[in-house]
């Protein structure tokens, strides 16, 4: 079974294809930061297009040939990371606890699909280390490899020792680095390497460490350059005396603005005073109870319709005693109205009839006249 890190494997086997080296001393690192690509990167050459997309068509084909991290494998990642930056040595001054990021997580995601065993060549701010197995994925024995080329670092000459490799290490205990995302792909076979069914994982780290000439951590007691808002201590990370409150109770008094509307000194009083007029109530409102009664009624119903609950709600008790006031004189005023209309009718009535006798007595003094001059003509005719 082979397991095995970039670093190892190009130092063994392909050194002409790695990167600038962290130090002179160290020309068969293959370094993760885009700074130290970018000063003297050997690129590989181009894929064929029938090749990509067989890759691909494997990757989604053939089972098993896709697999990512668990929850559980992220938050162990997290944890050993973690472990591991508080063993550094000598002791860190200011070393920042890793906390997973998602957005790098996808950025591994994405290129260990890819299978390709050599860095991701469009990082620029952006960290990586990447292992390879044949075996099933161990977290544990992957990071511990990283770790372990602390054995072949010299902190004091900031190099490594001749023909060895440490970028692995620099990277996972860069002090300055606080996320990390990482993702596992099994590939069926893998670019750059003669292997079948390979356990690769990728992480990612913001902001990426190995700048040429800069030591990872700065040499001190633990935790005695901590950042202000990271001033307490634990397991010689810098981490924050409390944690963050989730956030203030914003926004509760915007349902209470809601009822402003309905405040009394919002009404229109203009409204109800007008119809409250001493005048305006008839004498012979008490002539009529049934009436009264039919017509008070349909107002009551349509009043208990026509304004919104919140606004009845809320009004004092003088305004809903100005309003039965008012409904009262919409009844009386309504009465009125009807008795002017039947009055009305009856003048109408009365002034028909009227017309209809002077009608019919005109016609009774005119008959009487034909009848006498008809008799006048036949008296004269005997005579």
């Amino acid at each position: 079974m082979h397991q095995w890190s970039l670093l190892e494997l190009q130092g063994a086997t392909a050194q002409s294809r790695a990167s600038t080296p962290r130090t002179t001393q160290d020309r068969g690192s293959l370094w993760s930061s885009r700074v130290r690509r970018e000063s003297g990167c050997c690129c590989c050459g181009p894929r064929g297009a029938p090749f990509w997309v067989w890759l691909l068509l494997g990757a989604l084909v053939v089972p098993g040939a896709r697999s990512f991290l668990s929850e559980e494998q992220e938050e162990l990642l997290v944890e050993l990371h973690n472990h591991y930056r508080g063993q550094v040595s000598p002791s860190a001054s200011a070393m920042l606890p890793l906390k997973w990021d998602s957005s790098l997580k996808l950025i591994a995601e994405r290129y260990a699909t890819k299978c390709v065993w050599n860095h991701n060549p469009e990082l620029e701010d952006t960290g990586e280390n990447l292992f390879a197995g044949t075996g099933a994925l161990d977290l544990r024995v992957a990071l511990e490899k990283w770790f372990l080329e602390h054995l072949d670092y010299d902190f004091q000459n900031n190099s490594c020792d001749e023909d060895k490799m440490c970028g692995h290490y620099t990277q996972m205990v860069w002090a300055d680095t606080h996320r990390v995302g990482c993702a596992f792909h099994l590939c069926n076979t893998m670019e750059g390497l003669d292997w079948e069914r390979v356990s690769f994982l990728v992480c990612n780290y913001y902001p990426a460490g190995n700048f040429e000439g800069e030591r990872p951590f700065v040499e001190g007691d633990w935790c005695s350059r901590c950042p202000e808002n990271l001033q307490k201590c634990e397991n010689n990370l810098c981490a924050p005396d409390a944690e963050e409150d989730d956030g203030d109770d914003d926004g509760d008094d915007d349902d209470d603005d809601d009822h402003v509307t309905t405040d009394p000194s919002t009404l229109p009083d203009d409204i109800t005073p007008p119809p409250i007029d001493a005048p305006l109530l008839p004498d012979e409102t008490v002539i009529f109870p049934l009436k009264d009664d039919e017509v008070s009624l349909p107002p009551a119903t349509s009043a208990e319709t026509s304004p919104p609950p919140a606004t009845t709600s809320v009004r004092p008790g003088g305004e809903e005693d100005e309003e039965e006031e008012e409904k009262e004189v919409e009844e009386v005023e309504e009465e009125q109205e009807e008795e002017r209309k039947a009055a009305a009718e009856k003048e109408t009535v009365e002034q028909k009839i009227h017309q209809s006798k002077v009608t019919f007595s005109a016609g009774s003094v005119g008959s009487p006249s034909v009848l006498l001059a008809c008799l006048t003509g036949i008296l004269t005719l005997w005579l």
